[in-house]
């Protein structure tokens, strides 16, 4: 019980994250006609996200803070430029051969690249490498594709494997090819992402690569975030959709990195 009520609390919160990146502020009542809970529910579920620096309470509601975009939890973040997403993962997918070993990092936008592995029953003899939680499930239905899990801490809100353990299990591998997301790109910048753990790992598995493919979506492009994981000439090839700066893919571009467009 006490399981389900946390997995209904976090979906809740999600809800509640989701309609205040949609329209900046919102009351108890709008919330709790939302989730369908009481509004003492919904008064300690954003108290908690004050808390963590999620929300700025106020009276009868709570407003977005300025950190709330890179804190959002997995599924609400997997639910942001969802079809922007879905292509990149798909068109990203193709570049996987049988025989292949593929690490995926725990992003958003490399669960879609997973999603779409899960459809390609032409594919034989192909290892899946991944930190993320959720991209390891999106392969439990297809025993033939090998899947492995590092170890490591359990970053709970990217559902992501972090830390030494997770480290030695990348140190022990190559792979053909790596699908990575990132939190912001740019030139001058490289490859950033908000959690300093899981930029660690990144880059522990960017060394295990034969290719590295870098899967965002244009809002990422001009973006810097915390932590620095590569530089962006690391990448052989990025994915994007069609949101991406021209004048940005063309810097790329003439930096011999390939950047298709889904």
């Amino acid at each position: 019980m006490q399981a389900m009520a946390a997995i209904l609390g976090a979906v809740r919160k999600d809800k509640i994250l989701s309609y205040l990146r949609d329209h900046s502020s919102a009351t108890v009542v709008e919330l709790s006609e939302l989730c369908e809970v009481s509004e003492v529910t919904i008064r300690q579920d954003l108290n908690q996200l004050a808390g963590e620096g999620l929300l700025v309470r106020t009276r009868g509601g709570a407003v977005l803070s300025s950190r709330a975009n890179s804190e959002f939890t997995f599924a609400t973040r997997a639910a942001i430029n969802a079809e922007a997403k879905q292509k990149i993962g798909e068109l990203a997918a193709t570049f996987v051969q049988s025989g292949d070993s593929v690490i995926v990092d725990s992003s958003t936008t490399a669960l879609y690249v997973v999603r779409a592995l899960a459809q390609r029953y032409d594919l034989e003899d192909v290892t899946v490498i991944t930190n993320g939680m959720n991209t390891a499930l999106e392969l439990a239905n297809r025993l033939e594709i090998n899947t492995f899990v590092t170890g490591g801490h359990l970053h709970m809100n990217g559902a992501s494997l972090s830390g030494s353990f997770a480290w030695d299990m990348v140190g022990k591998i190559y792979a053909t090819v790596g699908f990575f997301g990132t939190r912001g790109i740019t030139v001058e910048h490289g490859l950033t992402e908000v959690n300093m753990q899981e930029a660690a790992v990144k880059q522990k598995m960017l060394d295990r690569c034969q290719e590295i493919i870098i899967v965002a979506d244009g809002s990422k492009f001009g973006q810097v975030a915390l932590t620095p994981f590569a530089p962006v000439d690391r990448a052989h090839r990025i994915i994007t959709d069609e949101t991406a700066p021209e004048h940005a893919i063309l810097r790329l571009k003439a930096m011999g990195i390939d950047v298709i467009t889904a």
